[in-house]
Order: structure tokens, then sequence, then C-alpha cells
């Protein structure tokens, strides 16, 4: 059986699977609640929920494998600190958070759209650029993915460099525990600002709907895969991938929020998501060969979610009252 088969069945198989969902449970529930003028866009939507539980899978059965053969430190097995990040992945992986942003947020995206098109704004298609090639799938992927990267670089770079920004942000940070659990340890409101950000940037590059679902599955996969506790050295692949112990470089005490060890003031270094090459670019790059102890220096943050949710909110919002 030649490659082309074996991607045709698997297509197929993803096809039943989705199209089994919808008819079995989620098109009744639709009909019931008189809600089926949505039914082409949550059928699309599945697809969020399928990614996700293959990352999931992946996460429990690759990466926590990985991380007990190779530990980049040693753990409990599951420790307490880590509950709260099984949850915030389960909600943002299964097409919780993406589900409601949509519902949300979609009739913002179809106005902002109007108005690109109302100013016969020409979007910066890559399959536009270098017709032949970057029309190529594969090809527009990959230079979707690395033009998604860097914005993301950016975003992820201004949430360190604004006090109110960084209190948000911090609650990742404050896990001294890091496990392929831990990317969507996240407040939500920043999760909103970031998705909203990734989307209008997806939106002006005409990036097509089915390929952002992949682009998004891929990039959260990877970094489950950076926060994972893995002592992993990549060698010269370094300079091409983000690697787990690079990653946790961002997440050191001393190294990841604080500016040249000074307590309290913003800085930090390995900003990158996917790629080390913006860091690099930009002199944030430190390539360790050490492995150091994770955490923000005097956060104390509570086990309950809602609780952190709650303080993050407190604390962002006390650094925008005047003083």
């Amino acid at each position: 059986m030649d490659f082309s088969s074996i991607t045709s069945l698997i297509s197929d198989a993803y096809g039943s699977v989705q199209e089994f969902i919808f008819s079995n449970v989620v098109g009744p529930l639709l009909y019931q609640f008189d809600l089926m003028s949505w039914a082409e866009d949550v059928f699309d939507g599945i697809d969020w929920f399928l990614f996700g539980c293959v990352q999931v899978f992946l996460i429990v059965l690759v990466l926590r494998t990985w991380e007990h053969f190779a530990p980049a430190e040693k753990q409990e097995r599951f420790a307490k600190s880590s509950r709260a990040d099984v949850f915030y992945t389960l909600f943002h992986r299964l097409g919780i958070f993406h589900g409601l942003m949509f519902i949300a947020l979609s009739g913002f995206f179809f106005q902002i759209d109007s108005i690109l098109h109302d100013f016969r704004f020409d979007r910066l298609n890559v399959e536009n650029w270098w017709p032949g090639i970057t029309s190529i799938p594969v090809v527009s992927f990959l230079i979707y993915l690395v033009l998604l990267d860097f914005f993301d670089y950016l975003y992820h770079r201004a949430s360190h460099a604004f006090n109110w920004w960084w209190q948000l942000h911090a609650l990742h940070h404050s896990q001294t525990v890091m496990t392929a659990w831990s990317d969507n340890r996240n407040h939500l409101l920043d999760d909103i600002m970031r998705a909203v950000f990734l989307s209008l940037i997806a939106l002006i590059f005409g990036v097509p709907p089915g390929q952002f679902i992949m682009l998004v599955a891929l990039s959260q996969f990877i970094q489950s895969w950076q926060h994972a506790n893995i002592k992993l050295h990549l060698g010269v692949g370094r300079y091409v991938l983000i690697s787990p112990l690079y990653h946790r470089m961002h997440h050191a005490v001393g190294y990841g929020h604080e500016a040249k060890g000074k307590p309290g003031v913003l800085g930090g270094c390995n900003f990158g998501i996917l790629f080390p090459w913006w860091d690099m670019l930009f002199s944030t790059a430190i390539f360790p060969k050490e492995v150091y102890p994770t955490g923000v220096r005097n956060l104390a943050v509570s086990q309950n979610i809602l609780t952190q949710q709650w303080q993050g909110l407190v604390h962002a919002v006390k650094e925008l009252l005047p003083k």
C-alpha cells in the first residue's frame, strides 16, 4: 500500500468519525435547541475537538512516557500543582475554548472582514507570492507556520513588557513543576487576547480556515512537548526548533521574567514559540546546558483555578489604576 492510499484511508476514517459525531451527538442537540442555523459552522468546529483528542492522546502516551525515561528534573508522578494544568489543557485542546471564542467573536470577525472588503484590501495570501511554488499546500502551510510564529513571538514578548499584562501572563510562569500539561496554564483573558490577535493576522494573510486549524493544532502539540519535563539536547537542531530545555530557560527563576537578575524588573529571554530565529535576531536567545528551577520569585498562586483567574485579573487592574 503506497503513501497516497494510506493518506486516503486516514482521511476517510477521519471524515466518518466527524460525520458520526455530528449525526448522533451534535446534530440532535442543535435540532433540540432550534440552533440548526449553526449546523455548518459547528460541523467544521468538530475539527477542533478531534484534533484535540489526538493531541491529548499523544500527550498521555508519548510525552508523559518520554518524561518518565528522560526527565529534566525528578518529580512526583502526578504533582498536585499539575492537576489544574490538566484541566486547562482539556479546556483548550478539546475545542471548548475555541468553540466559545467562535460563538462570541464570529460577528466581530465578520465585520472586520467586511471592512477589509470595503477598503478593497488585497489579502497578503501566501499562495499568490510565487504561483506554482507557494501555491503548493505543503509550502504555503510551512510559510504560514513561520509567519504566525513571528507574530506570536511579538505577542509573547509584549506580555513581558507591560506590568499589567505580565500580571496575567505570570500565571503561566508560576508553575514550578513543568510537565507536558503546563502549556495551557494561562489566564483566560490573556488567551482571548492572543486568540483574537492571531486570528486577525490569519485573516489579513488569508489563511484558509482548514489550514488554520491544522496550524494551531500542530503548534499546540509542539508547545506541549516544549513544556515537558524532558532533558533533550538537539545539537545543531537547537537552531531550527525550540527544545524543552530552551523553553525551560524562559520559565527559569531569575531568567524568564527578571532582567539582569533584578527582582520585579520586566525582562526575560527565549520568547520564541516554535523557532529560535526571532530570539537570535533580537538578541533574546540563551541556549542552556543546565537545568534550572522554574517559577516566579515571590509569587504565590492558588491551586484553585477560579482563584488563579481572579488573582491575575485583580493584579492586572491594580497595575492599570493611577498610583
